[in-house]
């Protein structure tokens, strides 16, 4: 009990954090590397989530030249490569920088709390990013369980699954070998139109609808006959919405727009179908990956898997 008090009084070595960190140019990057870094996450989206050491990084820049970037050199290039090091470097390489800045103590406060600010912020970081490998550490168990449905091929599997099942596939479809169980999925009555929504814009619709060549046969007259079945109301089915990132609404916006403006059918399509809020997540069963149908991960954990292994230590 008393050792874990004092543990507790003892302060941590400035290497106890290194982890958080990934050396790449301890005695500070390029100019060029900087810029780059800088600039990393400027077009990010509200809902995309900046680094902390970017950010960070980015707040001491503007604060150092101000807001806008510009040719580097001197002092100021100095306080930019220490506050890269500060940002990105180890402790080793940060306890040198704050040696040299010994002789103006205001910058050396400011990398000292940007330093604390920093690991604060990695910390639980670091710790969400391991339960999240634990969470997945199964994967490949889940990938090799027996299915309870049997089938000759990929399609054949698909056609015994549930709409649920294949919002999923679609949702995480490789394109590159074709289309044919897409068509089918898309041409069920049960699909669901958020389904088959996310199956049209996905197949780059505006692409198609204006710039047709540029697609193979198959890939065009599957995205056509898809925007003719949601134009023609196809889908009575409507219990799913669609949760996109704000960088997939804009772009399958852009498409559906870009369709949408050529006036023509079948891309007459309505324009609030990719707000449609949907009654319920969908719930699947199965999934697919490279081609192989296999149990959805959290449907396997919850219903399937077995308890993992205990490790014994010998003594």
């Amino acid at each position: 009990m008393f050792a874990k008090l004092m543990s507790r009084l003892v302060p941590l070595p400035a290497s106890a954090h290194d982890h958080l960190f990934t050396t790449f140019a301890p005695e500070g990057a390029p100019p060029q590397v900087l810029n780059t870094i800088y600039h990393q996450y400027r077009g990010a989206m509200p809902d995309e989530p900046v680094p902390p050491q970017h950010a960070h990084f980015r707040l001491m820049v503007d604060r150092i030249i101000g807001a806008n970037w510009r040719r580097l050199d001197g002092i100021e290039l100095r306080r930019v490569s220490s506050a890269y090091v500060c940002c990105f470097e180890r402790a080793e390489a940060f306890e040198f920088q704050l040696a040299l800045w010994r002789v103006d103590p205001d910058f050396r406060r400011l990398l000292i709390e940007t330093r604390e600010r920093l690991i604060a912020e990695l910390i639980p970081l670091a710790a969400a990013e391991s339960a999240r490998r634990f969470h997945f550490s199964r994967w490949q168990e889940c990938r090799a369980a027996p299915l309870d449905i049997t089938a000759p091929t990929l399609s054949a599997l698909i056609q015994k699954m549930d709409p649920d099942d294949w919002h999923e596939i679609v949702l995480h479809w490789d394109w590159s070998p074709g289309v044919d169980e897409l068509e089918w999925i898309t041409a069920q009555r049960t699909c669901d139109r958020a389904t088959a929504l996310f199956a049209l814009c996905s197949g780059a619709p505006g692409e198609v609808a204006t710039r047709h060549e540029r697609r193979g046969g198959d890939h065009a007259g599957f995205v056509r006959d898809l925007a003719a079945r949601i134009e023609g109301g196809f889908y009575p089915v409507a219990d799913l919405g669609l949760s996109l990132s704000m960088r997939q609404l804009d772009a399958f916006e852009a498409e559906l727009g870009a369709a949408r403006a050529t006036g023509m059918s079948p891309w007459r399509i309505p324009a609030d179908l990719l707000g449609h809020q949907g009654k319920r997540a969908h719930a699947p069963k199965y999934a697919v990956t490279n081609r192989r149908a296999h149990y959805q991960y959290e449907w396997w954990l919850k219903h399937m898997a077995p308890p993992p292994a205990k490790k014994f230590n010998r003594t």
